[in-house]
Protein backbone atom coordinates (compact mmCIF):
# COMPACT_ATOMS: atom_id res chain seq x y z
CA UNK A 1 0.00 0.00 0.00
CA UNK A 2 2.85 2.34 0.83
CA UNK A 3 4.46 1.54 -2.69
CA UNK A 4 1.24 2.42 -4.56
CA UNK A 5 0.90 6.14 -2.48
CA UNK A 6 4.34 6.97 -3.57
CA UNK A 7 4.06 5.48 -7.26
CA UNK A 8 0.26 8.13 -6.88
CA UNK A 9 2.37 10.89 -5.43
CA UNK A 10 5.21 10.43 -8.02
CA UNK A 11 3.46 10.47 -11.10
CA UNK A 12 1.18 13.25 -9.96
CA UNK A 13 4.70 15.35 -9.29
CA UNK A 14 5.61 14.18 -12.76
CA UNK A 15 2.36 15.60 -14.16
CA UNK A 16 2.64 18.63 -12.32
CA UNK A 17 6.61 19.21 -13.60
CA UNK A 18 5.24 18.65 -17.00
CA UNK A 19 2.62 21.05 -17.10
CA UNK A 20 5.07 23.88 -15.38
CA UNK A 21 7.40 23.26 -18.72
CA UNK A 22 4.47 23.12 -21.31
CA UNK A 23 3.58 26.39 -19.39
CA UNK A 24 6.88 27.94 -19.51
CA UNK A 25 7.21 27.62 -22.95
CA UNK A 26 4.46 29.69 -24.02
CA UNK A 27 6.46 33.02 -23.42
CA UNK A 28 5.21 36.23 -23.71
CA UNK A 29 7.06 36.19 -27.08
CA UNK A 30 5.19 33.32 -28.18
CA UNK A 31 1.86 34.39 -27.46
CA UNK A 32 2.56 37.80 -29.25
CA UNK A 33 3.50 36.11 -32.42
CA UNK A 34 0.25 33.99 -32.15
CA UNK A 35 -1.28 37.58 -31.76
CA UNK A 36 -0.50 39.33 -34.51
CA UNK A 37 1.10 36.81 -37.35
CA UNK A 38 -2.34 35.39 -38.22
CA UNK A 39 -3.12 38.93 -39.97
CA UNK A 40 0.27 39.05 -41.41
CA UNK A 41 0.53 38.34 -45.59
CA UNK A 42 2.98 37.34 -47.89
CA UNK A 43 2.34 40.08 -51.05
CA UNK A 44 3.33 39.03 -54.37
CA UNK A 45 3.76 42.03 -56.82
CA UNK A 46 3.17 41.32 -60.23
CA UNK A 47 4.65 44.40 -62.73
CA UNK A 48 5.70 45.56 -66.31
CA UNK A 49 8.91 46.81 -67.02
CA UNK A 50 10.42 48.93 -69.71
CA UNK A 51 13.43 46.97 -70.96
CA UNK A 52 15.49 47.11 -74.10
CA UNK A 53 17.40 44.56 -76.21
CA UNK A 54 19.70 44.22 -78.82
CA UNK A 55 17.59 44.17 -82.14
CA UNK A 56 19.13 41.49 -84.54
CA UNK A 57 18.16 40.87 -88.45
CA UNK A 58 16.87 37.03 -88.41
CA UNK A 59 17.41 36.24 -91.69
CA UNK A 60 20.71 38.13 -92.59
CA UNK A 61 23.95 37.35 -90.34
CA UNK A 62 26.06 39.84 -92.65
CA UNK A 63 23.73 42.43 -92.07
CA UNK A 64 24.07 41.94 -88.45
CA UNK A 65 27.54 42.18 -88.53
CA UNK A 66 27.94 45.41 -89.86
CA UNK A 67 24.65 47.02 -89.20
CA UNK A 68 24.98 49.88 -86.63
CA UNK A 69 23.78 48.50 -83.20
CA UNK A 70 20.53 49.66 -81.97
CA UNK A 71 17.72 48.30 -78.98
CA UNK A 72 13.74 48.05 -79.15
CA UNK A 73 11.81 48.38 -76.27
CA UNK A 74 9.78 45.54 -75.06
CA UNK A 75 7.75 45.10 -71.46
CA UNK A 76 8.39 42.28 -69.73
CA UNK A 77 6.20 40.91 -66.60
CA UNK A 78 8.57 40.36 -63.32
CA UNK A 79 7.84 39.76 -59.76
CA UNK A 80 8.83 41.42 -56.24
CA UNK A 81 8.09 40.16 -53.42
CA UNK A 82 7.27 41.60 -49.47
CA UNK A 83 4.77 41.22 -46.35
CA UNK A 84 1.93 43.17 -44.86
CA UNK A 85 -0.23 43.02 -42.25
CA UNK A 86 -4.35 43.67 -42.01
CA UNK A 87 -4.85 46.75 -39.99
CA UNK A 88 -9.15 46.58 -40.38
CA UNK A 89 -11.90 44.39 -40.82
CA UNK A 90 -12.44 46.18 -44.33
CA UNK A 91 -9.67 44.42 -45.39
CA UNK A 92 -6.86 47.53 -45.80
CA UNK A 93 -3.52 46.46 -45.11
CA UNK A 94 -0.33 48.31 -44.37
CA UNK A 95 3.05 48.05 -46.07
CA UNK A 96 6.03 49.82 -48.02
CA UNK A 97 5.60 51.84 -51.27
CA UNK A 98 8.66 50.52 -52.19
CA UNK A 99 7.02 46.98 -51.99
CA UNK A 100 4.70 48.28 -54.55
CA UNK A 101 7.03 49.90 -56.60
CA UNK A 102 5.62 52.46 -59.19
CA UNK A 103 2.09 52.18 -59.61
CA UNK A 104 1.48 52.30 -62.59
CA UNK A 105 3.34 49.59 -63.24
CA UNK A 106 0.89 47.29 -61.88
CA UNK A 107 -0.22 44.07 -63.03
CA UNK A 108 -1.49 42.16 -59.82
CA UNK A 109 -0.94 41.74 -56.14
CA UNK A 110 -2.10 38.60 -54.11
CA UNK A 111 -1.59 38.49 -50.66
CA UNK A 112 -1.32 35.14 -48.67
CA UNK A 113 -2.37 34.43 -45.23
CA UNK A 114 -0.27 32.38 -43.43
CA UNK A 115 -1.44 28.53 -42.44
CA UNK A 116 -3.54 27.23 -41.03
CA UNK A 117 -5.84 29.91 -42.49
CA UNK A 118 -3.92 30.26 -45.64
CA UNK A 119 -6.13 31.89 -48.02
CA UNK A 120 -4.91 34.29 -51.33
CA UNK A 121 -6.73 36.56 -52.44
CA UNK A 122 -5.88 39.48 -54.90
CA UNK A 123 -5.56 43.26 -53.57
CA UNK A 124 -5.92 46.60 -54.91
CA UNK A 125 -4.04 49.51 -54.85
CA UNK A 126 -5.09 52.04 -53.01
CA UNK A 127 -2.42 54.86 -52.72
CA UNK A 128 1.06 55.47 -51.28
CA UNK A 129 2.78 58.33 -49.18
CA UNK A 130 6.08 58.41 -50.99
CA UNK A 131 7.78 60.94 -48.25
CA UNK A 132 6.99 58.43 -46.06
CA UNK A 133 7.75 54.74 -48.31
CA UNK A 134 3.97 53.76 -47.29
CA UNK A 135 1.34 52.26 -49.18
CA UNK A 136 -2.21 50.57 -48.47
CA UNK A 137 -3.87 47.66 -50.31
CA UNK A 138 -7.41 46.70 -49.70
CA UNK A 139 -8.83 43.23 -50.18
CA UNK A 140 -12.58 42.41 -50.99
CA UNK A 141 -12.97 39.97 -48.17
CA UNK A 142 -14.98 39.64 -45.27
CA UNK A 143 -13.71 37.75 -41.72
CA UNK A 144 -10.11 38.92 -41.83
CA UNK A 145 -7.60 38.65 -38.74
CA UNK A 146 -6.88 42.18 -38.06
CA UNK A 147 -3.28 43.08 -35.95
CA UNK A 148 -3.76 44.79 -33.36
CA UNK A 149 -1.98 48.08 -33.03
CA UNK A 150 -0.60 49.76 -30.24
CA UNK A 151 1.39 52.86 -30.00
CA UNK A 152 5.24 53.62 -30.92
CA UNK A 153 5.33 57.09 -28.51
CA UNK A 154 5.72 54.95 -25.47
CA UNK A 155 8.38 52.20 -26.82
CA UNK A 156 11.72 51.56 -24.69
CA UNK A 157 15.02 51.01 -25.63
CA UNK A 158 15.80 47.83 -24.92
CA UNK A 159 12.20 45.99 -25.06
CA UNK A 160 11.84 43.06 -27.29
CA UNK A 161 10.75 43.48 -30.53
CA UNK A 162 9.59 41.06 -33.20
CA UNK A 163 9.83 40.95 -36.94
CA UNK A 164 7.15 38.70 -38.58
CA UNK A 165 7.20 38.81 -42.69
CA UNK A 166 8.27 36.96 -45.61
CA UNK A 167 12.16 37.03 -46.03
CA UNK A 168 13.25 35.65 -49.40
CA UNK A 169 9.74 34.61 -50.28
CA UNK A 170 10.46 31.52 -48.00
CA UNK A 171 7.04 31.91 -45.84
CA UNK A 172 5.73 33.12 -42.81
CA UNK A 173 8.71 33.68 -40.93
CA UNK A 174 9.42 35.35 -37.23
CA UNK A 175 12.83 36.93 -35.66
CA UNK A 176 13.66 38.62 -32.39
CA UNK A 177 15.17 40.67 -30.79
CA UNK A 178 15.05 44.60 -29.11
CA UNK A 179 14.52 48.10 -29.72
CA UNK A 180 18.35 49.04 -30.38
CA UNK A 181 17.44 52.91 -30.39
CA UNK A 182 14.85 55.34 -31.39
CA UNK A 183 14.13 58.67 -33.67
CA UNK A 184 17.08 57.71 -36.41
CA UNK A 185 17.20 60.17 -38.79
CA UNK A 186 18.99 59.31 -42.37
CA UNK A 187 20.28 62.34 -44.19
CA UNK A 188 20.84 60.90 -46.68
CA UNK A 189 18.58 58.90 -49.29
CA UNK A 190 18.10 55.06 -48.73
CA UNK A 191 16.96 53.72 -51.92
CA UNK A 192 14.18 56.32 -53.24
CA UNK A 193 13.35 57.24 -49.63
CA UNK A 194 14.19 59.73 -46.77
CA UNK A 195 13.38 58.08 -43.57
CA UNK A 196 13.10 60.04 -40.11
CA UNK A 197 12.22 58.86 -36.86
CA UNK A 198 12.73 55.80 -37.65
CA UNK A 199 12.95 52.71 -34.87
CA UNK A 200 16.28 50.93 -35.05
CA UNK A 201 16.04 47.17 -34.09
CA UNK A 202 18.43 44.28 -33.76
CA UNK A 203 15.92 41.62 -35.09
CA UNK A 204 16.82 39.55 -38.21
CA UNK A 205 14.60 41.44 -41.11
CA UNK A 206 16.02 40.79 -44.74
CA UNK A 207 14.77 40.80 -48.26
CA UNK A 208 10.90 40.31 -48.48
CA UNK A 209 10.65 41.59 -44.80
CA UNK A 210 10.07 44.72 -46.09
CA UNK A 211 6.37 45.73 -44.68
CA UNK A 212 5.85 43.59 -42.13
CA UNK A 213 5.23 44.88 -38.71
CA UNK A 214 7.13 44.96 -35.45
CA UNK A 215 5.68 44.07 -32.79
CA UNK A 216 6.14 44.55 -29.15
CA UNK A 217 5.69 41.54 -26.40
CA UNK A 218 2.33 42.79 -25.72
CA UNK A 219 1.79 41.47 -28.99
CA UNK A 220 0.45 44.85 -30.20
CA UNK A 221 2.19 46.27 -33.79
CA UNK A 222 4.86 49.20 -33.36
CA UNK A 223 6.51 50.02 -36.38
CA UNK A 224 6.37 48.90 -40.21
CA UNK A 225 10.06 46.82 -41.00
CA UNK A 226 11.53 48.80 -44.01
CA UNK A 227 15.11 48.47 -44.29
CA UNK A 228 18.36 47.26 -42.52
CA UNK A 229 22.33 48.16 -43.13
CA UNK A 230 24.41 45.78 -43.65
CA UNK A 231 27.66 47.87 -44.11
CA UNK A 232 28.32 47.94 -47.89
CA UNK A 233 26.02 48.02 -51.18
CA UNK A 234 27.13 45.17 -52.40
CA UNK A 235 25.72 42.91 -49.47
CA UNK A 236 22.15 42.32 -48.36
CA UNK A 237 21.85 39.76 -45.92
CA UNK A 238 21.18 41.55 -41.94
CA UNK A 239 23.96 42.08 -39.87
CA UNK A 240 21.70 43.18 -37.15
CA UNK A 241 20.93 46.49 -38.05
CA UNK A 242 17.11 47.14 -39.14
CA UNK A 243 14.97 50.20 -39.41
CA UNK A 244 11.29 50.20 -39.03
CA UNK A 245 8.61 53.40 -39.28
CA UNK A 246 6.60 53.74 -36.16
CA UNK A 247 3.10 53.05 -36.29
CA UNK A 248 1.81 56.35 -35.61
CA UNK A 249 3.24 57.74 -38.53
CA UNK A 250 1.51 54.51 -40.78
CA UNK A 251 -1.66 55.32 -38.66
CA UNK A 252 -1.62 59.12 -39.45
CA UNK A 253 -1.37 57.93 -43.28
CA UNK A 254 -4.51 55.69 -42.88
CA UNK A 255 -7.06 58.06 -41.82
CA UNK A 256 -5.82 60.30 -44.15
CA UNK A 257 -6.20 57.72 -47.25
CA UNK A 258 -9.73 57.14 -45.17
CA UNK A 259 -10.60 60.51 -45.18
CA UNK A 260 -9.85 62.13 -48.14
CA UNK A 261 -8.72 58.86 -50.07
CA UNK A 262 -5.54 59.80 -51.02
CA UNK A 263 -2.35 62.04 -49.52
CA UNK A 264 -2.90 65.61 -49.69
CA UNK A 265 0.65 67.03 -50.44
CA UNK A 266 1.04 69.45 -47.81
CA UNK A 267 2.54 72.85 -48.46
CA UNK A 268 4.83 75.60 -46.82
CA UNK A 269 4.77 78.37 -49.25
CA UNK A 270 8.74 77.63 -48.52
CA UNK A 271 9.81 77.98 -52.53
CA UNK A 272 13.64 77.70 -51.90
CA UNK A 273 16.18 77.68 -48.75
CA UNK A 274 20.02 77.43 -49.43
CA UNK A 275 22.94 76.67 -47.19
CA UNK A 276 25.15 79.59 -45.42
CA UNK A 277 28.83 79.42 -46.55
CA UNK A 278 31.39 80.96 -44.37
CA UNK A 279 30.85 84.17 -45.96
CA UNK A 280 27.45 84.13 -46.29
CA UNK A 281 27.21 83.81 -42.22
CA UNK A 282 30.19 86.87 -41.91
CA UNK A 283 27.87 89.29 -44.14
CA UNK A 284 24.71 88.23 -42.27
CA UNK A 285 26.59 88.52 -39.13
CA UNK A 286 25.72 85.29 -37.71
CA UNK A 287 27.59 82.91 -35.02
CA UNK A 288 27.87 79.56 -37.56
CA UNK A 289 27.14 77.99 -40.58
CA UNK A 290 24.55 76.18 -38.50
CA UNK A 291 20.78 76.75 -40.35
CA UNK A 292 19.21 77.21 -43.73
CA UNK A 293 18.64 80.49 -45.27
CA UNK A 294 15.20 81.76 -46.74
CA UNK A 295 15.51 82.58 -50.25
CA UNK A 296 12.39 82.88 -51.51
CA UNK A 297 9.16 82.65 -49.64
CA UNK A 298 5.23 82.60 -51.91
CA UNK A 299 2.73 85.27 -51.64
CA UNK A 300 0.16 84.66 -49.38
CA UNK A 301 1.69 81.46 -48.41
CA UNK A 302 1.16 79.68 -44.94
CA UNK A 303 4.78 80.74 -44.60
CA UNK A 304 3.92 84.32 -45.31
CA UNK A 305 1.30 84.38 -42.92
CA UNK A 306 3.24 82.98 -40.30
CA UNK A 307 5.23 85.78 -40.92
CA UNK A 308 8.46 84.11 -42.58
CA UNK A 309 10.62 86.58 -44.97
CA UNK A 310 13.11 86.23 -47.44
CA UNK A 311 16.25 86.26 -45.51
CA UNK A 312 15.60 84.64 -42.14
CA UNK A 313 17.23 81.73 -41.25
CA UNK A 314 15.67 78.48 -40.20
CA UNK A 315 17.27 77.33 -37.14
CA UNK A 316 14.93 74.67 -35.87
CA UNK A 317 11.76 72.75 -36.96
CA UNK A 318 10.08 71.74 -33.97
CA UNK A 319 12.47 71.87 -31.52
CA UNK A 320 15.00 69.86 -34.27
CA UNK A 321 17.86 71.53 -34.74
CA UNK A 322 18.76 72.33 -38.12
CA UNK A 323 22.19 72.37 -40.20
CA UNK A 324 21.63 72.89 -43.50
CA UNK A 325 18.82 73.43 -46.35
CA UNK A 326 18.22 69.97 -47.05
CA UNK A 327 18.03 69.13 -43.54
CA UNK A 328 14.88 72.07 -43.32
CA UNK A 329 13.46 70.71 -46.26
CA UNK A 330 13.46 67.01 -44.29
CA UNK A 331 12.21 68.45 -41.54
CA UNK A 332 8.91 70.13 -43.13
CA UNK A 333 8.42 67.35 -46.37
CA UNK A 334 7.18 64.92 -43.12
CA UNK A 335 4.57 67.26 -42.19
CA UNK A 336 0.97 66.80 -43.23
CA UNK A 337 -2.06 69.16 -44.24
CA UNK A 338 -2.91 70.82 -40.34
CA UNK A 339 -0.05 70.60 -38.71
CA UNK A 340 2.23 72.83 -37.04
CA UNK A 341 5.63 74.09 -38.03
CA UNK A 342 7.12 75.72 -34.92
CA UNK A 343 10.01 77.43 -36.66
CA UNK A 344 12.61 79.06 -34.95
CA UNK A 345 13.89 81.92 -37.18
CA UNK A 346 16.95 84.17 -36.90
CA UNK A 347 16.69 87.61 -38.22
CA UNK A 348 18.49 90.41 -38.40
CA UNK A 349 20.47 88.88 -35.27
CA UNK A 350 16.93 88.46 -33.45
CA UNK A 351 15.67 85.11 -32.87
CA UNK A 352 11.78 85.06 -33.67
CA UNK A 353 9.67 82.03 -33.07
CA UNK A 354 6.48 81.59 -35.93
CA UNK A 355 3.87 78.77 -36.20
CA UNK A 356 3.70 77.67 -39.63
CA UNK A 357 0.53 75.48 -40.22
CA UNK A 358 0.74 73.38 -43.38
CA UNK A 359 -2.62 73.71 -46.03
CA UNK A 360 -3.05 71.83 -49.36
CA UNK A 361 -0.90 72.64 -52.37
CA UNK A 362 -3.34 74.71 -54.73
CA UNK A 363 -3.43 73.82 -58.15
CA UNK A 364 -1.36 76.77 -58.90
CA UNK A 365 1.14 78.28 -55.96
CA UNK A 366 0.80 81.96 -56.58
CA UNK A 367 4.69 83.27 -56.57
Amino acid sequence: MHFFCSLVLLVSALNQASASIGESRRTAVVQAVERVQPSVVSLHVRYHQRVYNLYRHRGDPFWNFFSPFYYVPQDQSRMSTGSGFVVDSEGYILTNSHVIGDPRQLQKITASLPAPDGRTFEAHYVASDFNFDLAVLKVDEGDLPVAPLGTSGDILVGEWAIAIGNPFDLGPTVSIGVVSALDRNFSQPQGDYYYRDMIQTDAAINRGNSGGPLVNADGEVIGINSFIYTGSEYDSGSIGIGFAIPIDTAASFLAEIRQHGQVRRAWTGILAVQDITPNLAEYLKLDSTAGALVVRVARDSPAELAGLETGDVIVAVNDEQIHSADEAINALRVLRVGEVAALDVVRHNEQYNLDLTLEERPYRARR
